[in-house]
């Protein structure tokens, strides 16, 4: 259960590891695995009854993504087609497989598999040149990859030093971290588990009056960048999983949601999300009417995490952001690094090793390909250290190159959530947000609305369900604000399908672990009829 990082690797070195299989044939191969089908929805009325023999990982179950063999085959025949021998390319294949069920009704599928190449070519300035295909045979992929670069820029016919001195110069050494993101337990419950889970998810709503919908997602990646040498190249392959499931009243007066995620398929349990749903519902029922107004909050791990996932941006120095000094006439610091923004006991880090979330050990776009995606400690004791840029930016200001922050920890704190409502003389508990989006980039303000109800609290007690409010609030206050901390966890963003044209939100989300968070003064602007 690793991911591989092979580091200074020579293209030949991966192709005569199988010296008998021709690089054609190895596109074969993986294209017409690509066009075998869909992933099967297992039959949910032969699901074990217990827990314990959930999943049995099946090491003979095929592998729907690509292999390192077959990306540095693929590598090679972009080079290759678009006459670039030293052309750096980037690989990415995504395969998801996603269920859905109403309860009372029958199952539904929505896969995905997509192949994306990017490669670098001269028309000017750098550009990316970029193709999403679902072409299934090697002489039709060369057909769609030179249309690609034909119609987006010439190729790149000759070495580096004939098109630009100044890209002579030797790739930079490049050092990847090798992480562990890959859980064949999650690549194996891809084909056997999905109508098991839709089982578990729905079993405990049979004889209730509540109506639910639960959905199953499960995703496996693989990632390849060889450098324009091929000298180096960056390998990483990665799983991720996700169960929720909402519970709604018959006439529509209460609500409740529930959700985990993890990489590795063992750790869901869809009965236990399931239950958790209806207990949110049952806390919520005949919601009555507060008024707006700032309350002491108490944000549960989802809310948090969900605040800090739409803060990320704000980190990119070339953006609008709090963090940025008011523009002078000043030479010197140009943004607030060093200073204290937030609460002492905030600490908020990215990490690819992480083992209960990571992200890629490297990155593409943004001016550059293939650059490694350090571990970054962006705040640290509520003071600014990091920022976020892009290739070109960090080599004007002499900055190392750094993804935006969607994959992040919060640090914790000691506090249980009854703890914190114990201690609240008057609040509101919030489950969870919908719509986020930040509406003044210099003040990192954000409106949206909280969902499926909240909960009133008074003198240490909750005392009724409220309706849902919309909020206008800035995390960057908030977290000046910080009254208790809890243990954190991974956050289920919940599954959203995809939208051609806000790629960063497709999912899986990258992995953001929060703590439950008890602040002073949150703005709950507005109520709002939501259930």
């Amino acid at each position: 259960m690793t991911l591989n990082v092979h580091i200074d690797r020579h293209v030949g070195d991966a192709i005569a590891s199988s010296p008998t299989i021709s690089r054609r044939q190895l596109l074969r191969e993986f294209l017409a695995r690509r066009a075998s089908g869909d992933y099967p929805l297992s039959d949910h009325t032969t699901a074990p009854a217990s827990d314990e023999s959930r999943i049995v990982p099946d090491p003979s179950a095929p592998r729907r993504v690509i292999t390192h063999d077959e990306a540095m085959a693929l590598a090679e025949f972009v080079r290759e087609v678009t006459e670039g021998k030293f052309t750096g390319v980037a690989i990415a294949h995504a395969v998801t497989a996603v269920a859905t069920q109403r309860v009372g009704n029958a199952p539904r599928s929505g896969d995905a598999d997509e192949l994306e190449l990017r490669w670098p070519t001269r028309l000017g300035n750098m550009v990316n040149v970029g193709i999403s295909t679902n072409v299934r045979d090697p002489d039709t992929l060369r057909r769609v990859i030179h249309r690609a670069a034909a119609t987006k820029a010439p190729p790149m016919t000759g070495p580096l030093a004939e098109e630009d001195p100044d890209l002579a110069d030797a790739p930079r050494p490049a050092t990847y971290m090798p992480v562990s993101l890959w859980y064949p337990s999650t690549s194996t419950a891809m084909t056997t588990e999905r109508g098991t889970a839709l089982a578990q998810l729905t079993a405990p709503f049979h004889g209730t009056a509540w109506h639910g919908v639960g959905t199953v997602a499960m995703s496996a990646k693989a990632f390849l960048y060889l450098s324009p040498d091929g000298s180096t190249t960056a390998w990483g392959d990665a799983t991720d999983a996700e169960v929720s499931m909402t519970a709604r009243a018959a006439d529509g007066s209460a609500a409740g949601w529930s959700g985990r995620a993890h990489r590795d398929w063992r750790q869901l349990h869809p009965a236990d999300v399931a239950q958790a749903a209806i207990a949110a519902a049952e806390q919520q029922r005949n919601p009555s009417r507060a008024e707006p107004g700032r309350y002491t909050a108490i944000l549960s791990a989802t809310a948090v995490g969900q605040l800090l996932h739409a803060m990320a941006g704000s980190f990119n120095v070339a953006r609008q952001s709090p963090f940025n000094l008011p523009t002078t006439k000043e030479v010197g610091q140009k943004d607030r690094r060093g200073e204290r923004l937030f609460d002492p006991r905030v600490t908020l880090s990215s990490d690819p090793t992480d083992p209960d979330g990571g992200d890629w050990p490297f990155f593409y776009g943004d001016g550059g390909m293939g650059e490694p995606n350090p571990k970054s400690i962006w705040v640290e004791h509520g003071v600014l250290k990091l920022r976020s840029v892009d290739v070109g930016t960090g080599l004007q200001y002499g900055m190392i190159p750094r993804k935006d922050p969607l994959a992040m920890r919060m640090n914790g704190g000691p506090t249980s959530v009854a703890e914190m409502i114990a201690n609240c003389e008057r609040g509101i508990y919030v489950h969870r947000f919908a719509n986020l989006e930040v509406i003044d980039g210099l003040s990192g303000a954000m409106s949206g609305y909280t969902r499926d109800g909240c909960l009133f609290i008074q003198n240490g007690k909750i005392v009724r369900p409220v309706k849902d409010f919309r909020i206008f609030e800035s995390p960057f206050l908030s977290l000046n604000r910080v009254l208790a901390l809890g243990t954190p966890e991974r956050i289920a963003f919940g599954f959203t399908p995809p939208n051609p044209y806000r790629r960063e939100q497709h999912w899986p989300l990258p992995p953001v672990i929060a703590p439950p968070l008890m602040v002073s003064d949150f703005n709950f602007a507005a109520l709002a009829d939501n259930v």
